[in-house]
């Protein structure tokens, strides 16, 4: 294969610099085409191309996960970690442990990503001021955070008006007042309506609302169940209600009674978000 043509194909699919003879994945150009079209490409670069800051900028950019496959020295490279953790938090995973620790660092990661937070060192998980800037830029970063700061109502309220979800990592004591008063009964009755197929999960997945019917019936029956067991593919009935309000409130107490998690709800929007925040204010 020709140096043009090799060009050609990584041009289109970064990916196949894998299936490239080595003598090309030696060559500068065919690998810069190949991380420009797929980051993570580097992986099959040659290991002098891994040394190659240029190479492995333009690769991390693409796809942050690429510093996984990069020359250690830029996993201390605070300009290429930073433009790794710019494009996905989770490539703070593939940085050297010393930035892990070094504060002025990760809160200049974390202003980037707050999900970030999660690879920083645990010392740093209970510094009040990277959690604060963790949750501004991202709420569900409070998941990472010490539980000490799933308990401090300044923390969980900011990371909660950032993002709904963050609520689901906040201690107990913050979702104890949320029932079902707080659903769009309305809105969960509408999208039941128009869709034939609806099936709302737990977030663990264990329990579920589904409905059977065509879309666009107003007369249906919406039935509560469990996951389907593994082996036997069996699965337990818990109730079956019909398609009025009353009767899908109903359905929604009985999804809550049998471990139903309530800000399951938040997927689709059914939960008044503006409820939430003045309950935990």
């Amino acid at each position: 294969m020709d140096k043009k043509k090799a060009l050609k194909i990584v041009g289109e699919s970064g990916f196949e610099l894998e299936n490239l003879p080595k003598k090309l994945k030696k060559d500068k150009e065919i690998v810069l085409t190949a991380v420009k079209n797929f980051g993570s490409a580097l992986e099959y670069a040659d290991d002098s191309l891994k040394k190659d800051k240029e190479i492995v900028l333009t690769a991390v950019k693409q796809d942050g996960n690429a510093l996984e496959y990069a020359e250690d020295k830029f996993k201390k490279d605070k300009q290429i970690v930073l433009e790794a953790v710019k494009n996905r938090g989770e490539a703070f995973q593939h940085a050297n442990n010393i930035l892990k620790k070094d504060k002025k660092f990760v809160l200049d990661i974390v202003k980037q990503n707050g999900t970030a937070l999660e690879y920083a060192d645990d010392s740093l998980k209970k510094d009040k001021e990277i959690v604060l800037i963790a949750v501004k830029q991202d709420g569900t970063a409070l998941e990472h955070s010490d539980d000490s700061f799933k308990k401090n109502k300044e923390i969980v309220l900011i990371a909660v008006e950032q993002n709904l979800d963050a609520l689901k990592y906040a201690d107990k004591t913050f979702k104890k007042n949320i029932n079902i008063s707080f659903i769009n009964f309305e809105k969960l009755k509408k999208n039941m309506d128009n869709d034939g197929d609806f099936l709302h999960w737990d977030t663990d997945e264990k329990v579920s609302i589904t409905r059977t019917g065509s879309s666009d019936e107003t007369e249906y029956r919406v039935s509560v169940e469990s996951n389907q067991d593994e082996e036997t593919s069996e699965y337990d009935v818990y109730g079956e209600f019909g398609s009025t309000i009353d009767e899908i409130e109903s359905s929604v107490e009985c999804f809550i009674e049998n471990g139903g998690d309530i800000l399951s709800f938040q997927n689709g929007g059914y939960l008044n978000d503006k409820k939430i925040l003045k309950e935990l204010k």
